[in-house]
């Protein structure tokens, strides 16, 4: 009757998008991590979740770092994931390491150390080593609402008095 009828959002009114984790390829691991802050700086937390193409879970992690700013927390959480994945040589040795983060500013920091702030060149020093062990890996930026899954861990790691973290055999 009416085929030619679209929807027009009102003025002030925003569309929500749809966004959902995408599985890794067969090959590769994905680490989701994220880090969080209650102040700036403040007491602060990391967590991650690594999971294969079929979804399973593969390991977790949740830890308090002490009082840190947001973006050395982000920093410490890939710091983290590097760290966990080169120490399994079964999977560094088999599997390409995704690791997905919703700060770009993080993302870009991974992937180019000279784009790092001074203040935060150590951490990025020791990512840039953990780098070095691993022959096939990325560290991409998503959208927040693709990376909930670790949202959970993320506020339990701020209020942690210690360092879960969880390895499921296969």
């Amino acid at each position: 009757m009416f085929p030619n009828l679209i929807a027009v959002p009102l003025k002030g009114h925003k569309i929500k998008s749809s966004v959902s984790w995408v599985s890794p390829n067969v090959g590769e691991l994905k680490f989701n991590v994220d880090g969080s802050t209650l102040g700036k700086p403040g007491l602060a937390g990391i967590e991650g979740i690594l999971r294969d193409y079929l979804r399973m879970k593969k390991m977790a992690f949740s830890k308090p770092i002490g009082i840190a700013d947001s973006n050395i927390a982000k920093l410490m959480a890939i710091r983290e994931a590097f760290i966990l994945f080169v120490s399994s040589p079964n999977w560094c040795s088999t599997h390409k390491l995704i690791i997905e983060r919703d700060s770009a500013n993080v993302v870009k920091w991974v992937l180019n150390i000279e784009d790092v702030p001074w203040r935060m060149r150590k951490w990025a020093g020791y990512i840039e080593n953990l780098k070095a062990k691993l022959t096939n890996w990325g560290v991409v930026h998503i959208r927040r609402e693709a990376n909930n899954p670790t949202d959970a861990l993320e506020k339990e790691g701020v209020w942690r008095a210690t360092n879960f973290v969880e390895v499921v055999e296969d």
